[in-house]
C-alpha cells in the first residue's frame, strides 16, 4: 500500500518521527503539513494517509490546524494521526479529529510518542541520558505504531488525555494568539553572523534577513526551531535562552528542515 505523512516540526522530533515511520510502512513519502495550505486535494494514488504533529500548549499549531480544514479525501482511505511531544498531548489529538470530522472523515488510528521537550523559554534541555532514554523509547513505539498500521488492526481512538483541563482553555487561547507578539520580542544579537540558518529553517518562513537585520513577522508558531539551531546562539527572549542549554532530536540536522515549508 502507499502512504503520505503529513507532518509539522521544528526541532526535528516529529521530522525524526515521520522518517522512521515511512522506513517502516515502505512505499511512503513525507511532506510538511503546509503543503495543504495551497493544495486541499489528498492525491488519490495514497491509499494511507497520516498526520503528524506536535502539541503546542495543548493543541497542535495554528498553521497545521489551517492546514487541515477542509481537505479533500477520496473514501476509504486509512487515516491515521500521531501526536509527537513532550509528556503532555492536551487537546491535539482531538484537534486533528475535530478538523477531519467536520470534513466527513473518519481517522482509523490516533497515537501519541513522547519526545525531549524543546520550548527553552520555559526549561532548560533535559540531561542527555534522559534525552536518550525518551528517543530510544520512541523508536520502539514508532515500530509498533507501524506494526499496527501495516496489518490494518482495529481501530485506536485516544481518550481524553488526563494532564488536559477544560478549565484552562481561556488561558490556553490567550497564549496561543500571543504567538506572533512573543516572536516580536526576540532579539539578535551581536554574534550574529547572518548564516541565514533561522530564516531557512523556520517551517512557516517568518523570518526575513535583510540589510544585515533578522526580522520576525507575524506567523510564529513558537515551535522554537530558530533558537535551538541557532549555531551562534544569537536569538534570545528577554536574556532567557542565553542562559539554557539548546535542545533538537539528535537524528535531525539544521539542513535537514531547510526549504521544506
Amino acid at each position: 500500500m502507499r502512504s503520505i505523512i503529513y507532518y509539522f516540526s521544528g526541532t526535528g522530533n516529529n521530522l525524526a518521527l515521520s522518517k522512521q515511520l515511512a522506513k517502516e510502512l515502505k512505499n511512503t513519502d513525507i511532506l510538511p503539513i503546509t503543503s495543504l495550505l495551497n493544495n486541499k486535494t489528498i492525491p488519490l494514488c495514497y491509499e494511507r494517509i497520516g498526520f503528524v504533529t506536535p502539541s503546542y500548549y495543548s493543541h497542535i499549531p495554528p498553521i497545521a490546524s489551517e492546514a487541515l480544514k477542509d481537505l479533500i479525501i477520496d473514501k476509504d482511505k486509512i487515516i491515521f494521526s500521531i501526536v509527537g511531544c513532550g509528556g503532555n498531548r492536551g487537546h491535539a489529538v482531538e484537534d486533528i479529529r475535530e478538523l477531519l470530522e467536520a470534513c466527513n472523515y473518519h481517522i482509523n488510528y490516533e497515537f501519541t510518542v513522547m519526545y525531549p521537550g524543546n520550548y527553552i523559554l520555559s526549561y532548560n534541555a533535559f540531561p542527555k541520558w534522559y534525552q536518550s532514554m525518551v528517543i530510544n523509547h520512541s523508536y520502539k513505539k514508532i515500530k509498533k505504531i507501524a506494526d499496527i498500521i501495516n496489518t490494518n488492526g482495529p481501530d485506536i481512538k485516544l481518550k481524553k488525555s488526563f494532564l488536559y483541563n477544560q478549565k484552562t482553555e481561556p488561558r490556553l487561547q490567550e497564549a496561543i494568539k500571543n504567538f506572533e507578539n512573543k516572536a516580536r520580542k526576540y532579539t539578535v544579537s551581536d554574534d550574529c553572523v547572518l548564516c541565514g540558518t533561522c530564516k531557512n529553517i523556520c517551517p512557516v518562513q517568518n523570518i526575513s534577513i535583510n540589510g544585515g537585520r533578522v526580522t520576525f513577522h507575524n506567523n510564529c508558531q513558537q515551535c522554537m526551531a530558530c533558537i535551538q539551531f541557532c549555531p551562534k546562539h544569537a536569538i534570545d527572549m528577554d536574556n532567557i535562552a542565553c542562559k539554557r542549554k539548546r535542545y533538537h532530536h539528535p537524528d535531525i540536522c539544521a539542513k535537514d528542515l531547510y526549504h521544506l515549508c
